[in-house]
This record gives C-alpha cells, sequence and structure tokens, in this order.
C-alpha cells in the first residue's frame, strides 16, 4: 500500500511540473503548442489507466488475502470447538462386587446314593419337585436343612446323599457333639431307611420320602436286622445310646 501513495505523489509531481512547462512554453507558436498538448494529454491519459490498473489489482489482492484469512480463522475455530449432540459420552463403569470370599460347595454326584448314582439332572430335578412337599411343614427337615448349610451343600445333593456314612464308617459319640436332637434321631433312622424300611411314624416317613434315594419297600413286620452290616450295628448302639427323641 504504501509504494501505491509513493506512486500517486510521483504523479502529482509530474502533472505539476507539466502544467509549469505549459506555462512557460505559452509564448511559442500555436501549432507547435497544440501538438505538444496532445502528446502531453496522451501521456496523462496512459498514467491515468496505468494507476487506475494498479490501484485495482492491489485493493482486488488485499480483499482476496482477507477472505482467505478470514475463512482460515473460522476453519480453525471450528475444529476446536468440541463435538456435541450425537458424541456419546463413554458410560460409567459400575462398581463390580467382589465374589472372592463367597464359598460354594459342589457335591459330586458319585456321592449321591447308590440307587440314584446314574440317574441323569432332569431325572433327579423331577424326582425332586415330585417328592419336595412331603418335607413342608415337616418337624425334622429345618433341623437337617440348617445342618447341610453349615457344611455347605444348599443345592440338590442334600435330598440325593445320605445324611451320614453310617454303612461304611464307625462313628463316635464325639462326631455328634453340638448337633440337634432332630439331626441325632434321623442319623439312626437313616440306617433303618436306607434298607427300605418302610416307617409308622407319619413324620419319620414324610421326612425319608423328600429324600429321592428312598423307596419303603419293607413293612416293619417283614423287616430284620439281620440286614445290618457290623459297622452299622456298632453305629445303632453309638446313636441310640446318644437319641433323647
Amino acid at each position: 500500500m504504501g509504494e501505491f501513495l509513493d506512486l500517486i505523489d510521483d504523479v502529482h509531481y509530474g502533472l505539476r511540473k507539466l502544467f509549469k512547462k505549459n506555462k512557460s512554453a505559452s509564448k511559442q507558436p500555436t501549432g507547435t503548442n497544440v501538438k505538444r498538448w496532445a502528446i502531453e494529454l496522451s501521456v496523462a491519459l496512459v498514467v491515468g489507466i496505468l494507476t487506475g490498473c494498479i490501484t485495482y489489482g492491489l485493493l482486488n489482492k488485499e480483499d482476496k488475502s482477507l477472505k482467505v484469512k478470514e475463512e482460515n480463522a473460522v476453519a480453525i475455530q471450528e475444529s476446536q470447538t468440541p463435538a456435541t449432540g450425537d458424541a456419546e459420552t463413554p458410560a460409567k463403569e459400575e462398581p463390580q462386587e467382589d465374589y472372592s470370599d463367597v464359598v460354594i460347595t459342589v457335591v459330586d454326584p458319585s456321592g449321591y446314593a447308590p440307587s440314584i448314582a446314574d440317574w441323569s439332572a432332569d431325572e433327579i430335578n423331577a424326582a425332586i419337585s415330585e417328592r419336595k412337599s412331603y418335607l413342608d411343614n415337616n418337624k425334622y427337615w429345618p433341623a437337617v436343612s440348617k445342618y447341610w448349610e453349615s457344611k455347605g451343600v444348599t443345592d440338590v445333593a442334600c435330598y440325593c446323599q445320605y445324611l451320614f456314612d453310617t454303612d461304611n464308617k464307625v462313628y463316635s459319640a464325639s462326631d455328634f457333639s453340638g448337633l440337634s436332637p432332630e439331626v441325632i434321631h434321623i442319623a439312626k433312622n437313616e440306617i433303618y431307611a436306607r434298607h427300605g424300611y418302610s416307617f409308622k411314624d407319619q413324620d419319620i416317613y414324610n421326612y425319608f420320602m423328600g429324600q429321592v434315594w428312598y423307596s419303603p419297600s419293607i413293612l416293619p413286620k417283614d423287616f430284620t436286622e439281620d440286614i445290618f452290616t457290623e459297622t452299622e450295628v456298632k453305629n445303632l448302639d453309638m446313636l441310640n445310646s446318644i437319641d433323647k427323641m
């Protein structure tokens, strides 16, 4: 822009000098003056046209430069504006619960009573559903169920396995220390139940009917204790000595 102003000053100075020459040359012959004026006028027109072209070019260049700068500024501002609307906000992660202190006891199906050891899971579940009502309001089941829970057994195993291994292991009275009278009474009668004894006592009968391995097949009048093994006899004697029911 400074160069353009210098150019205007040069043109202005040239025109002033030209007019001074015209005044001094007014004494010359008329024909010569007319010719000189025509040349000077042509030069002035050319200078004016060039000045206009240069002025237009400079102004147009500055206008384009300004537009480019404005567009770049808008683009930069848009790129720095944080996206909103459709942008998804990352969901907060829910704290995971710690189950490290939970102990779950899974009973191996091989530990089930021999009479149902080869049953499928569907057969066992069907038998439990069919017999579970026998345990409703049964006076022995709450104590026995609590005993199973103390052992960590809370699944179908409590309906499928013996309460105690009295047919293979000889127990002592200390093994039953702290157990409820109901559990001890059931432990003694379980030895009979394993051999198909059909109980007359309704509560005992209903309890064992809730065990899917139990199959009452021998009436009391037909039952003989000769069927017991030596281990079972020893356990019966011990349990009779501590059974208070």
